[in-house]
């Protein structure tokens, strides 16, 4: 979630936060661990967050063509 947040959002919240969320079963350092070993497993390798994810949604809502 901590990833997604960043990702998505413009302020996204604090890792203090997300070990309040899950009533401190996790440390911040074991939310930061485990966001490392994600993006180590992804390699890093995800999207840019662009203008072209809302603009596919908004095509499949609408059901326009390829040519609109």
């Amino acid at each position: 979630m901590l990833i997604a947040t960043k990702y998505e959002e413009i302020y996204p919240p604090e890792i203090k936060d997300f070990v309040y969320i899950t009533d401190k079963a996790y440390t911040e350092e074991e939310v930061l661990e485990m966001e490392v070993n994600v993006l180590h497993t992804l390699d890093f390798n995800f999207t840019i967050p662009s203008i072209i994810k809302f603009i596919d949604r908004f095509i499949k809502v609408l059901d326009l063509d390829e040519k609109t």
